[in-house]
């Protein structure tokens, strides 16, 4: 595969990757980890010190048993620890792995371009592209996100799907490739069980039409990937039953639920939303009084009921918060740490733009443009990050799994509607 890279790619590939790993350094030079992991650090040096998996509420002052965010990386913390290795040579760690993975990512972006019929110049433009995207490069690429790690991950996994549903033998290296990208990115971040579970499922039925051989391998893989995938997450769920008494992966996902179905939400990410002195936590405790005497997994179950209720006694503001969600979720935001809202990035809204372009004319049929069965792998991703957005609110850093097929579309219909005009004897 590297042998058909061109000589011009390598050099703009050493100064792309010199130019991240000093913005990365630039905007942490104390090497720190983000406010997520480092909750989950706390978590870890609690572990260590014998008080168990415990965190101290902010709010309430107490210590309690947490299984907030993945418990993964905790186990990773608690393991390194043990070692005996400082914390910033794990910050280190992470940068060169994120890095090696930008340089995969954009490589995988190419070739899934070629794949689709783009031609050589334009599927490596399309990779200059991602590597310079608002969000690949800075708003989440330049921090200390696992993000930087998933989503390249995603994008050779979809890239050598598709390659499987175009009829290419399924190798052993291949086989563990996918196995171990899938668990890993899963474990960093759980909310990709829901996109990995819809991806494979579209694979599946795409894979219907291949015939009984092609059958018999989708499922194979699938249910290969979904027994591994659970395996490394069986001491999650043990560890959170012995905490909890259920069998959870986190407490985190009614608590986001009800974020997202409220009377004050905006559809975003409510940086207020454990803020005793606003309405949100207000309108909470007149659903929830005894809300200070629950552990995080009794008021996560809590929340969600709430969320529900909510949904369910407003359906037309239900409906317009979707609408809300969809049009926040297209919009040239980008993902910051520590901001409510962020400006419009041009490039963002450019490409946002020209997918909305490529989407219509495709589905008018503009001078013979058709989907392709296959577009549906590509897209897949793109859908579930946006099902996400609806179900709790828009996260940048979810959409961040969509902005490839954000990218790669417009460029695959402008290929196919060149290539439509040549064949029509039009140029």
């Amino acid at each position: 595969m590297l042998r058909t890279i061109p000589r011009f790619v390598w050099p703009i590939a050493a100064l792309l990757l010199c130019i991240r790993l000093v913005l990365n350094l630039h905007l942490n030079p104390g090497l720190e980890w983000n406010y997520d992991e480092r909750r989950n650090g706390r978590i870890a040096d609690n572990y260590l010190a014998g008080r168990g998996y415990v965190s101290t509420d902010p709010e309430r002052h107490i210590v309690r048993p947490d299984a907030f965010h993945a418990s993964f990386p905790v186990f990773v913390y608690i393991g390194w620890a043990r070692l005996g290795l400082p914390k910033h040579y794990l910050t280190l760690l992470v940068y060169a792995a994120a890095a090696g993975c930008y340089l995969l990512g954009g490589l995988y972006v190419q070739r899934t371009l070629w794949h689709f019929g783009v031609s050589h110049g334009l599927s490596w433009v399309g990779a200059g592209l991602w590597a310079v995207y608002p969000s690949v490069v800075y708003y989440i690429g330049g921090f200390w996100w696992f993000e930087n790690l998933t989503l390249p991950l995603l994008i050779m996994v979809i890239y050598k799907l598709l390659r499987l549903y175009g009829g290419r033998p399924l190798s052993w290296p291949d086989a563990w490739l996918l196995v171990g990208a899938v668990v890993l990115s899963c474990l960093l971040r759980g909310y990709l069980l829901a996109v990995y579970g819809l991806v494979f499922g579209v694979f599946g039925l795409l894979m219907l039409s291949c015939g009984s051989r092609a059958t018999r391998l989708a499922m194979g893989l699938s249910l290969g990937i979904a027994l591994a995938v659970g395996i490394a997450h069986l001491p999650i769920f043990l560890k959170n039953h012995q905490l909890f008494g259920a069998w959870t992966l986190s407490n985190q996902a009614g608590f986001e639920l009800l974020q997202g179905h409220n009377s004050v939400t905006q559809g975003r990410f409510m940086f207020d939303w454990d803020d005793r002195t606003k309405p949100f936590d207000q309108y909470l405790r007149t659903h929830v009084p005894q809300l200070d005497a629950l552990d995080q997994y009794q008021e996560s179950q809590a929340r969600a009921r709430v969320a529900r209720q909510w949904i369910a006694t407003h359906p037309a503001q239900e409906a317009q918060l979707w609408l809300r969600k969809t049009a926040l979720f297209f919009s040239p935001e980008n993902f910051i740490a520590d901001a409510p809202r962020t400006p419009w990035h041009p490039f963002t809204a450019l490409v946002h733009l020209a997918f909305f372009v490529a989407l219509v004319l495709t589905l008018g049929q503009y001078q013979g443009l058709r989907f392709e069965r296959r577009d549906a792998l590509l897209l897949t991703p793109l859908i579930a990050a946006w099902l996400l957005s609806l179900i709790f609110f828009v996260g940048f850093r979810w959409r961040f799994f969509a902005e490839p097929a954000l990218l790669l579309f417009p460029l695959i219909t402008a290929q196919r509607f060149w290539q439509g005009r040549v064949r029509s004897g039009a140029l």
